[in-house]
Order: structure tokens, then C-alpha cells, then sequence
């Protein structure tokens, strides 16, 4: 047997670094494997992107030097990058945004065009440094590697050394790109995650409101059949009472009912049935005005910038005007009450046929926590009583924006401020009654009425009636359907007591009939008031139409606690005549009959 030779020295020392190199290839692949699952399970432990975008760091730290590391994120609509993680022992101030990026060249936007991975050592470094396409201190060496989602660039994570100049290789830049795939995925899921949390969160809010807006208009609606009854009441009292003390004690009396109704005005807007309709509006005009009004009724100093602005737009003016003012004085009040909020009017600069109201203020801000609950009903940082904070003011500015079929959001700063963005459609999609067909409904076919369209105000001073008997046999019978017993027994009395005969029915059947059996008579009625919603039976939209088969030219008025509804707001296209807001005084009665006693005569 031939005796085996000694290897030498070299292919000893060959063989120690081919076995170093393969235990060395053994640990790290092991160690990116691990890595990787590390990235996948961070998209788990993580609550934030913030966080995810630290834990990816502290991860990849196992892997190589990360003392200096960024992750951008790329907006390809926007042609931008945004620079959303950054930790750098050098460099304290950041760019933020680089927001025309093919045009202002930067190493993070040449990866983002290359779609591959980028190493830039110390001369190159130097000679990009001085042609200025570096944003900060120039590196001694420089990696960045592309992050894809489906062959495409949606952003870059990148390393560098201001000290050694030989800190990465090729081999960093392999297992960077190695792991690259998984961090794009882990981020990208994270977004999502976070769009589908904040659309959950956005839904469960809409849900409440709308939930909120349903109790809150049946309590609305019925709380104004109650103010009728009293209002009624204060009324037929006045009319008897001649004690000046007295009559002033019912005056104030009348006074508080009306101001109970304003307030649950409020309460209409979150009702389902709240319908907003609109019409154009000059756009500088109604901004102007409003601010006007809010300033001088509020106290309010503001400051106003108008831009690049359609002529008009549609929007229900009234509205819209109080979603400002509740905005404006949560800005007002912010400030102590003592400085300016700016307002600036102008097309949105990303959504086009959109514009844009932003309000800001430089008061106490908002802390990230309570962002989201601004606009749930109820939510004030103010103490709750009069003239003081009912946590309405924003949830009502939400939702006539939400009917407006626009956006309302919200950005603050603690200790610095806040920016409210109303964002609107310059036109808008009206929504059609569900029983229209191509005609207006309730007008039989061919006919058109040529009854003036108002809502009645209880501020038209008309003088009370004083006629005699015969007076009253001269007016035409009144028939008044409500389904409250009170309501109807009171209207009675105010109607004879205004001189005209009333008809009481408690729902629309029972309306029809009567009005049916009238007309067979010498006698008919003359006037019809109805209301819209009954709890059993035929409601005032439906019982319109039977009045109008038998007698096309029945002059009615509708009535309701709904004041917002779409019939009240245009209620000739219903067949109507005029429309009365409950809770309604004798005088706004009284005006709405002798109107329609004009429509008779002429």
C-alpha cells in the first residue's frame, strides 16, 4: 500500500476557508431565513406602520450595519416620494417629500427609475454630492435597494456609512435584495390593513350617525307635535286675555316654543328623512355672505382667501352655512375666543369637479387619540349646558356635508392647530322621490299648477280675525288630518276662532272619505291640511294623491315635524299648494289660509 501524502500548508489552509465559507453560506442563509420570517411575523405584532417600518429595521440590524437607514414610499399618481422612516446618526433634519421627483433628481428616485438595486461608493459619492442630487451629507458609501410589488416600484429602503468607506458589498446587496420581496409585502399588507381599519372605523361611524339620526328625527317629530299642542294652547290663550302682564307672560311664552323648535331643527338634519335640496349658487357670493353673517352673529373675527374658484356651485345655502358656523366656532372657541380663523376657498388641487373650504385655527389642537371621535354626536372637550359645548356642532356639520355628497376631514397638530376640510362637488346628483317616474309626483297628467310655491314663517304679522257669524259662513271649511287627537282638537279651535269651519279626520282613509262626502254636497271643503306621517294609516304624500283624483284643483297644505323633508321643501311637484313647519302659530295658519284664499280668488 502506497503511503498517503501530507497535504501542505496552502491546501490546509485552502481547505479551512472552503469549510469557513460553507459554514459561514450555512448560518447566513439560515439567519435570512429567519429574517424573513421575522418580517413576515412583524406584519402581526406590529399596530402601526410606524411600527412595522422599526421592527424591519431592528431586524435587518441582525443582518448587517443598518446605523444610518430610511425606507421611502412611492406615490406614482402624485409623481412623489415621501421619506416615512428615518433614523440617521448624522443627519438629524430630513427631507420629508420630494414631490416632482423625476424632475428634482435624488439617489432614491434613480432606484425608484432603474427598478434595481443601486451601490454608490465614495468617488461617485462625491461627484454626485457636488452636481447637488445629494439632500443631505455626503456618505462615504451608499445602498439602495428597490422595493416591488408585482414587477413594480413601490418603494426603496436604503443603508449607508459616513465613516467606512467598504461597510457594504455585493454580497449585502444580494441579501438585501433577497428580503426586499417580503418587506414590499409586509408594508403593502400593513397599508391595507390600515385603509380597511380606517373604512371599518369610518363605516361604524356613518352607521351611528345614521342610527342616531333615525331616533333623533322621530323624537324631533314628535316633540314638535307636542310644542303644536302647546304653541296652540299659548295661542287660543292670547287671544283671550287682556291683562298686559299677562299677554307679555305668553308672548315669552311663544317666544321659548319657537326657540325649542329651532333646536329640534337640529335634531332633523340626522334624520333619514332630512332630504337637503340644493340650487346654484354664485360661489364668492355665498362664502362672503356667510362668513358676514357667522362673524356678526357669533363675534368672530376671520380671515378670508378665495382662489381659483367656479362661478357658482350647488349647494343648499342655509345648510352649508351652518356646517360653517359650527366648524368656525369650534375654531373660535379653540383660540380662547381672541384669535383669527383663515379660511380659504378654491378648487381641490387633487380631486377635480371638487372644491374646498378649509378652516384653520391656531388654537390647543387636537390629540391624535380623539381625531376620529370629533364628529361623533355628543363628543365636546367643553362642559355641557347653555352656550356652552352639547357636542352636536360637528356631528351636524358632518352630516349636512355627508348630504351634500361630500367629505369633511380633519388634521391637527397639539398646541398648534387645526385644519378642517370641507369638500364639495361643484354639481351635484339629485336624488329623485322613489315614486317619480318622468312626472312630478302627485300632478295629474296635463295639469300644471300655477300656485306659488312658499313655506310659511311664523314671523308674517297677519292681524287676528274679528269677523261675525256670517263672516265665518263666507269661508271655506277647513279639513285638518292628523293622527295626534290633540293636535286636531286644538286646530279646531283655532280654526273657529279665525273665523273658519274645521273637519277633523286622524289619517288619510278617513280623509278621502270625508272630503269625498263633502264634495256630493253644496258645501264642500275648500282647504286641505294634512299631514305628512301618520303612525297608522294613510300618511299626507299618499292621501294627495286619491284628493287630487277626485277634485284636481284641491287646495291643500302640507304640514309636519319634518321640516327638512324633501316635500316640505318643494311641495308644489307633490300637489301641494304651500308647506307648514309644526310646530306652526295661528298666525303662520292664519297667513297660509288667506294665501290660498288668494289662489281661489284670482
Amino acid at each position: 500500500m502506497g503511503k498517503l501524502e501530507k497535504p501542505s500548508y496552502e491546501e490546509l489552509q485552502a481547505y479551512v476557508v472552503k469549510l469557513e465559507n460553507k459554514v459561514y453560506r450555512a448560518l447566513r442563509t439560515e439567519l435570512i431565513n429567519r429574517t424573513l420570517f421575522d418580517i413576515a411575523d412583524s406584519l402581526n405584532t406590529s399596530s402601526t406602520l410606524q411600527e412595522l417600518y422599526a421592527s424591519i429595521h431592528e431586524i435587518l440590524a441582525k443582518l448587517m450595519d443598518m446605523t444610518n437607514f430610511y425606507i421611502a414610499i412611492y406615490f406614482k399618481k402624485k409623481n412623489a416620494i415621501r421619506f416615512v422612516y428615518h433614523v440617521d446618526n448624522h443627519d438629524e433634519k430630513v427631507v420629508k417629500w420630494i414631490e416632482n421627483f423625476t424632475r428634482d433628481r435624488s439617489l432614491t428616485g434613480d432606484v425608484i427609475m432603474a427598478k434595481r438595486p443601486l451601490l454608490l461608493k465614495e468617488k461617485e459619492l462625491k461627484r454626485l454630492g457636488e452636481q447637488g442630487r445629494l439632500k443631505g451629507t455626503v456618505p462615504k458609501i451608499w445602498l439602495g435597494i428597490p422595493l416591488m410589488i408585482n414587477q413594480e416600484v413601490m418603494g426603496v429602503m436604503a443603508v449607508q456609512s459616513y465613516t467606512n468607506p467598504g461597510q457594504y458589498s455585493e454580497s449585502d446587496v444580494d441579501v438585501l435584495t433577497f428580503v426586499s420581496d417580503q418587506i414590499a409585502l409586509s408594508i403593502e399588507k400593513k397599508k391595507a390593513q390600515k385603509q380597511l381599519e380606517k373604512a371599518r372605523e369610518k363605516l361604524i361611524r356613518s352607521e351611528k350617525l345614521e342610527a342616531i339620526g333615525t331616533l333623533a328625527g322621530g323624537i324631533a317629530h314628535d316633540f314638535n307635535n307636542t310644542l303644536s299642542i302647546t304653541l296652540g294652547n299659548i295661542n287660543l290663550a292670547q287671544m283671550m286675555v287682556t291683562e298686559p302682564e299677562l299677554t307679555q307672560i305668553l308672548d315669552d311664552a311663544e317666544i321659548s316654543v319657537m326657540q325649542a323648535k329651532e333646536l329640534a331643527s337640529r335634531f332633523i338634519v340626522f334624520s333619514k328623512g332630512g332630504v337637503i335640496l340644493k340650487e346654484q349658487a354664485k360661489s364668492k357670493q355665498f362664502i362672503t355672505q356667510a362668513l358676514a353673517e357667522i362673524a356678526q352673529e357669533q363675534l368672530i373675527s376671520y380671515q378670508l382667501e378665495i382662489g381659483q374658484i367656479p362661478e357658482s356651485i350647488e349647494v343648499n345655502t342655509f345648510q352649508l352655512k351652518e356646517a360653517l358656523k359650527n366648524v368656525i366656532q369650534n375654531a373660535h372657541e379653540s383660540m380662547d375666543e381672541t384669535g383669527k380663523v383663515c379660511v380659504l376657498f378654491q378648487l381641490h388641487p387633487g380631486k377635480t369637479d371638487f372644491v374646498v373650504i378649509s378652516l384653520v385655527d391656531q388654537g390647543m389642537g387636537i390629540e391624535k387619540e380623539n381625531i376620529e371621535k370629533v364628529f361623533e354626536p355628543y363628543y365636546s372637550t367643553k362642559a355641557f349646558g347653555k352656550d356652552k359645548g352639547t357636542g352636536l356642532g360637528m356631528s351636524i356639520a358632518y352630516s349636512i356635508v355627508k348630504s351634500h355628497q361630500g367629505e369633511i376631514l380633519i388634521g391637527s397638530n397639539p398646541g398648534k392647530g387645526t385644519r378642517v376640510d370641507i369638500i364639495l362637488p361643484i354639481c351635484q346628483d339629485q336624488e329623485l322621490p322613489e315614486n317619480q317616474s318622468g312626472k312630478p309626483p302627485g300632478k295629474p297628467p296635463g295639469k300644471t299648477s300655477d300656485t306659488k310655491v312658499r313655506q310659511t314663517s311664523d314671523k308674517t304679522q297677519v292681524p287676528p280675525f274679528e269677523g261675525n257669524d256670517s263672516d265665518s259662513k263666507q269661508r271655506p271649511k277647513v279639513l285638518i288630518m292628523d293622527d295626534d287627537n290633540m293636535i286636531r282638537e286644538i286646530s279646531k279651535k283655532i280654526l273657529n276662532r279665525i273665523g273658519y269651519e274645521a273637519i277633523l279626520a286622524k289619517n288619510g282613509e278617513q280623509a278621502i272619505q270625508t272630503y269625498k262626502k263633502h264634495l256630493t254636497t253644496k258645501d264642500p271643503i275648500g282647504f286641505v291640511i294634512l299631514d305628512l306621517e301618520v303612525k297608522q294609516g294613510m300618511g299626507g304624500a299618499a292621501t294627495i294623491k286619491e284628493l287630487q283624483k277626485l277634485n284636481p284643483d284641491v287646495k291643500a297644505i302640507i304640514a309636519s315635524g319634518y321640516s327638512s323633508d324633501r316635500i316640505m321643501e318643494d311641495c308644489q311637484d307633490y300637489g301641494f299648494a304651500l308647506a307648514i313647519a309644526k310646530p306652526y302659530s295661528m298666525k303662520a295658519l292664519q297667513s297660509a289660509l288667506e294665501e290660498l284664499s288668494q289662489t281661489v280668488i284670482s
